[in-house]
């Protein structure tokens, strides 16, 4: 497997380019890269080749880049783990709302029905 493919594989798990379309998907990424980008040290950042662009994350999306240097693949991989752990925390949150829902529909006694 290519670096390029192995970059793209990294992106569509997180967004998948079946069910997500394509111009979502870079500008999402594009973002996320940014982010992570951000977070790195200034003498990190002079020491690059070149930062993101959407030029850049389009080429790997549509699998046309040349190749992946090691930094960009650190930060795609960097910018996975951040972004799995966004939709753990929304998936959890979202499961605290519904078993809660569930435990006060519970808590009610068979008869009783909410005044709406």
């Amino acid at each position: 497997m290519s670096d390029v493919s192995a970059a793209r594989n990294i992106i569509d798990e997180i967004w998948p380019l079946d069910t997500t379309p394509r111009k979502r998907v870079i500008g999402a990424v594009f973002e996320a890269v940014k982010r992570v980008e951000r977070s790195l040290p200034q003498d990190v950042i002079r020491l690059r080749k070149r930062q993101w662009t959407e030029r850049r994350v389009r080429s790997i999306v549509d699998e046309e880049a040349g190749r992946i240097d090691a930094y960009e693949m650190r930060d795609l991989e960097q910018m996975a783990i951040q972004e799995a752990r966004n939709a753990l925390k929304k998936s959890q949150e979202r499961s605290a709302r519904l078993a809660s829902i569930v435990a006060r529909a519970a808590a009610r006694t068979p008869g009783e029905m909410a005044d709406r």
